[in-house]
């Protein structure tokens, strides 16, 4: 029988990492050290083995699971977008369906417009589930038909991303300055479910 090897005194035991994961939970893993990683520094910082190690998996499973750091970071945007469009569907009437200043609504929309200038038109941005969530919600909540809806949700989500990339420019640096911009929009909204075009 082997003797077991004990570490050098005053050396620190090698960690060990945990047990085998499950495809669907070491991607889950990628994804949210991704997200904590991504909002401490800038994206083009971020590189395949610091997320892994973050995530307690072995980096070769980015480009096993995702095909690298690109796709990896598409993935992120599309779970972002994707938290974005269930604030929209479970935040109350008469309110602001998506915060400009959340860190995920953040999030999402500097890494859309990250990937779309690194990679050219991202596939994330097909995805469209903000503009189906918020096109719903005219639909629903404010009574507006519903290609009138789509309309409306696409320049609201126009609107919230210059918000989020310029908002600092014009004063609009928190919640509460761009809910005076979105609360005019949502007049416009209300204008529009009353008198739809023609």
């Amino acid at each position: 029988m082997a003797a077991v090897k004990k570490p050098a005194s005053g050396a620190a035991p090698k960690q060990r990492r945990r047990s085998p994961i499950s495809r669907a939970e070491g991607e889950q893993r990628l994804i949210d050290a991704a997200i904590v990683l991504l909002q401490e520094r800038p994206f083009g910082e971020v590189g395949v083995r610091e997320i892994a190690a973050k995530a307690d998996v072995n980096h070769g499973f980015v480009h096993t699971w995702f095909g690298g750091k690109g796709p990896l970071m598409e993935r992120v945007a599309t779970v972002l977008l994707e938290r974005v469009s269930e604030s929209v569907r479970s935040t109350p009437p008469g309110s602001l369906a998506a915060q400009p200043f959340d860190p995920n609504v953040q999030l999402a929309v500097r890494l859309v417009m990250w990937l779309t200038l690194e990679s050219g038109v991202s596939p994330v941005i097909r995805n469209q589930a903000v503009i189906k969530a918020l096109a719903e919600r005219y639909v629903t909540v404010e009574g507006i038909a519903p290609e009138t809806a789509r309309l409306a949700a696409q320049q609201a989500v126009a609107i919230a991303i210059a918000t989020v990339m310029y908002g600092p420019l014009i004063d609009i640096d928190s919640n509460e300055a761009a809910s005076q911009t979105l609360g005019l929009w949502r007049h416009i909204v209300g204008l529009l479910a009353e008198h739809p075009p023609a």
